[in-house]
């Protein structure tokens, strides 16, 4: 769960692509987005971070991304983020769709591989 105290140190803080929810508990869009994003958030373990905020309890999160409705989903790309960076999604709200759409943007990133070095 993202919060005001920790979105900026592990959503903007990261190099990694978050897809991030902004939702209300009492939603029923939302509600029923609850078991695809979980589907989604399980298969893209290790690839693409997905994040929920309660947009009702943080609720200058919320404002300060432009969350009108909910549920909202922003997207925050590889590599250096801002607040302005942020984008819609736009897909569908199915698993197999934010699926799909993730992969999508970790293909296009250009991300470096993580180096090891071999010692013999």
């Amino acid at each position: 769960m993202l919060t005001q105290s920790n979105f900026d140190s592990l959503v903007l803080g990261s190099k990694d692509i978050w897809i991030v929810e902004f939702y209300a508990p009492w939603c029923g869009h939302c509600k029923a987005l609850e078991p695809e994003y979980k589907q989604a958030a399980a298969q893209l373990k290790g690839t693409v971070k997905l994040g929920k905020v309660d947009a009702t309890e943080h609720e200058q999160l919320g404002a300060r991304f432009g969350v009108k409705g909910f549920p909202t989903i922003k997207v925050f790309g590889y590599g250096a983020k801002s607040d302005s960076k942020a984008f819609d999604y736009q897909a569908e709200r199915t698993a197999s769709a934010i699926v799909s759409y993730a992969m999508d943007l970790a293909e296009k990133a250009d991300i470096d591989p993580d180096v090891h070095e071999m010692i013999n």
